[in-house]
């Protein structure tokens, strides 16, 4: 079947599954539709489309990209599907996969951190970038953000590729096979710079809003220790170390901060990049 007459047959009511920026619809043979909220910025879509392509042409994922489409006013992206489930999910159907996701996450990290995409926008430009948005970082005064900017490029430029949002629910395990998915986030620059992002993931990010106090502390303390086992291997794998990794910190923040502002970590982020903006 076409993708039209594949797209007849969704029902937009009842998604599959939700996330922060878009909703996903299985369409049969193969695969699935991505569909962004109405709010969701073009040049997002535009980028997600291009990071999508780079990272299936480089061996990074095995999700394709079929290209995309409108509705009801609606972005969306027909994309491959993959069978399995999210890694989040997954110690409910194996609950030993906690003892070893430290190391899948690090095996998949050193995978894609060894390919190069020059096409991909520099992880130092877009925080350059981001910091220009007033409503969020309007607590820095005009000096401190060019500060900030004269620190951020003197970090060196690299064209390895970054997920940039690297957790759980961006892994896909289908048995013991694992993939990486959602690249609306990638971009160019030193690894280091991932490792930095997913320190603050598994140690400061926020944690299923809504949940009790109970469940929020487990997966606090479970995400800590597969952050451990995490950074163990990677540095093993390739080298760079956690300690390095803290010269781009404030990169993190800002990324952090300005592409998703969650009220549960602004005053914590505003914290700490005024506290890092100080000591440059």
């Amino acid at each position: 079947m076409t993708n039209e007459e594949l797209l007849r047959q969704v029902n937009f009511d009842k998604p599959d599954f939700s996330a922060r920026s878009s909703e996903v619809y299985n369409l049969g043979e193969g695969k699935v539709l991505k569909l962004y909220f109405s709010e969701t910025e073009d040049a997002s879509i535009d980028r997600e489309i291009l990071n999508t392509k780079v990272a299936f042409e480089t061996g990074c994922t095995p999700m394709a990209c079929y290209g995309d489409v409108k509705i009801k006013g609606r972005r969306g992206l027909i994309l491959k599907k993959l069978e399995g489930c999210s890694m989040t999910n997954m110690p409910a159907k194996n609950p030993l996969i906690l003892f070893k996701a430290g190391k899948i996450l690090a095996t998949l990290h050193a995978n894609v951190h060894e390919k190069e995409a020059p096409q991909l926008k520099d992880v130092r430009v877009e925080a350059i970038e981001t910091l220009e948005k007033e409503e969020v970082f309007e607590f820095l005064t005009k000096a401190e953000k060019e500060k900030l900017k004269e620190y951020i490029l003197s970090l060196p430029e690299a064209n390895n590729i970054l997920h940039m949002d690297f957790h759980t629910d961006n892994i896909l395990c289908d048995g013991d096979n694992y993939q990486v998915i959602d690249w609306m986030t990638a971009l160019r620059g030193n690894p280091l710079a991932e490792v930095a992002m997913m320190n603050f993931l598994h140690h400061e990010a926020e944690l299923f809003p809504g949940s009790s106090k109970i469940k929020i502390a487990f997966m606090q303390m479970v995400r800590g220790s597969i952050y451990n086992s995490f950074i163990k291997n990677y540095e093993k794998m390739t080298g760079r170390t956690e300690a390095e990794s803290h010269k781009w910190d404030i990169i993190a923040y800002i990324l952090r901060l300005g592409n998703w502002n969650i009220d549960y970590e602004r005053e914590n982020l505003q914290r700490k990049i005024t506290t890092f903006v100080k000591g440059v």
